[in-house]
This record gives C-alpha cells, sequence and structure tokens, in this order.
C-alpha cells in the first residue's frame, strides 16, 4: 500500500489525484479493518484520510458511512 498509493494519499488535501493501476490493484487486495488498526496519529499527519477516502472511492472499495479509520469518521457517500 505505502510503495503504490502513498503518494496519492499525502498531505496536501489538495488536489486530489487519480492513483495508479498498480495502487489501484493493491486497493482491490487490501483489508480495510487491518490498515485502519495501524492509522495512528503520526500517520495521519503524513496521510491525508480525506485523499485516503478519494483513493478507495477510485478503486471501488469505497469505506461504508460512518466508518473509523484512525481518528477520522468517513461521512456518507456522494
Amino acid at each position: 500500500m505505502i510503495k503504490e498509493c502513498a503518494k496519492y494519499q499525502q498531505w496536501p488535501a489538495n488536489p486530489k489525484i487519480d492513483p495508479s493501476d498498480a495502487c489501484y490493484a493493491v486497493w482491490q487486495k487490501a483489508n480495510i479493518p487491518c490498515l485502519c488498526a495501524g492509522v495512528t496519529k503520526e500517520k495521519e499527519k503524513i496521510y491525508c484520510m480525506e485523499k485516503v477516502g478519494y483513493v478507495a472511492n477510485f478503486c471501488k472499495k469505497p469505506f461504508p458511512h460512518g466508518y473509523k479509520c484512525g481518528s477520522y469518521t468517513f461521512p456518507p457517500m456522494a
């Protein structure tokens, strides 16, 4: 995940860039509960959770409404 997707999920919040095919493939295999369990305050200083949600949506594996990942709770899907 870090190797293929980090650059699409780091601060600043904008611009949001569509991820690569390699990142898409990693997201398709992602264990979301395991991934979110590893999100710490320190990681949230590096990774923009809004961008993480954008990448997840782009990769057709969105977070459910109200899903908590680290200290961030994902809003409803638009």
